[in-house]
């Protein structure tokens, strides 16, 4: 059983491209604290950026905090040079942009992409769980998907959301089950005593995958009283303490049953170092995967947006052209790379009138030379 309690800055960016391929980048943050800490920014900002604070009260009378801050990059480069140096929340975070751009004579096509590489090294592909429609609606940003379920078709929609959340919870446990046995039997699969092989351990993921969401339901169940209760009586640091010990036992013993339950207690007591060296190694190379702080980005492209991996933003903030929407999560690049790109296409008007010339100088060439062969 694990509670979480956390707090953050709610993070928007806005990637303005241009044609040369610089970048204007404006990031907003919200908060309710007094102070701005830079090691809980979502994305780098530093002193090098033009930085304003405004304040904002609600019709609650709660205060808000908005950090606003733009900086122009000259190229792609620098952005990913900032992203190495990150020292925020996302520090941990392979983060990557990237631009091109493809002269096609009549038109101009430009590629701007932003990717996070993935956490795990298995393959778990999202698309092997769900639907073409329930995957475009798990990578909608949340905003958009309250906005979907309260709109009107909100019985569609909420019925939508309750069959992704379902399957994608099915599908992070099988990416977390497969990446724990791939860890196990590449360091420990020659064991003398082992007898079952990496197939049949990876036929067992169902059962794996079962097992944990039932513990997951009943956490859920027990969270819920519990913090009804601490609603009710008030809690302080010691408690929270005594809770975050309490969790740890609890995951040791949830793994303990939950092996034990598919594979038998013999192979638990016969492998309970092995099974929980892998568990280590699993928790540290999906750390980024919880500890990742969400935020939102949209690009904003030269001409026409012909094609994207994103949403489309038709409520910009400014009077700058419409954007395309992303979500960074952790879910979207648990088990693949992640990579929010769109595509724009400029009229290049000079090379139409440079064409109309050249065939408008042949065919009076080719009147003329007609006209001296007729005389």
């Amino acid at each position: 059983m694990v509670i979480l309690f956390s707090c953050g800055y709610e993070t928007r960016v806005i990637n303005t491209v241009h044609k040369d391929g610089s970048v204007t980048r404006k990031v907003t943050m919200k908060t309710s604290d007094e102070k701005f800490k830079p090691k809980k920014y979502r994305v780098p900002v530093d002193s090098t950026w033009q930085i304003q604070i405004d304040t904002e009260v609600n019709e609650a009378g709660d205060t808000s905090r908005i950090l606003t801050a733009e900086k122009h990059f000259a190229n792609v480069d620098e952005i990913n040079e900032e992203y190495l140096i990150d020292k925020g929340s996302n520090k941990h975070l392979k983060r990557k942009a990237s631009f091109s751009k493809s002269f096609k004579w009549f038109t101009t096509v430009f590629r701007y992409s932003e990717t996070v590489g993935k956490v795990m090294t298995v393959t778990c592909p999202a698309s092997d769980f769900l639907t073409n429609e329930e995957l475009k609606f798990f990578y909608l940003p949340g905003n958009v998907k309250t906005e979907l379920k309260n709109g009107t078709d909100s019985l569609k929609y909420k019925a939508l959301s309750d069959t992704v959340d379902m399957k994608s919870e099915i599908w992070l446990w099988t990416g977390f089950v497969r990446q724990w046995i791939e860890i196990f039997y590449d360091r420990f699969g020659n064991h003398p005593d082992l007898t079952i092989n990496k197939e049949e351990m990876l036929s067992k993921e169902p059962d794996f995958v079962n097992q944990i969401i039932e513990f997951e339901q009943a956490d859920e169940e027990y969270e819920e009283e519990f913090l009804q209760d601490l609603e009710e009586e008030g809690f302080d640091e010691e408690t929270l303490q005594s809770l975050e010990k309490e969790g740890k036992k609890d995951d040791v013993d949830d793994i303990e049953i939950l092996v034990t339950s598919v594979l038998g207690s013999n192979f638990y007591s016969s492998f309970t170092t092995e099974i929980d060296s892998a568990m280590s190694v699993l928790e540290n190379m999906t750390e980024p995967y919880f500890s990742t702080d969400n935020y939102d980005i949209e690009i904003r492209m030269p001409g026409n947006i012909i094609a994207s991996s994103g949403y489309v933003n038709t409520v910009p903030d400014s009077e700058n052209s419409t954007g395309i929407l992303w979500t960074v999560q952790g879910d979207y690049f648990l088990t693949q790379q992640y990579e929010m790109w769109a595509e724009s296409q400029v009229n290049n008007y000079w090379a139409w009138i440079i064409t109309a010339l050249f065939i408008l100088f042949v065919v009076t060439g080719f009147v003329i030379r007609s006209k001296k062969e007729k005389d």
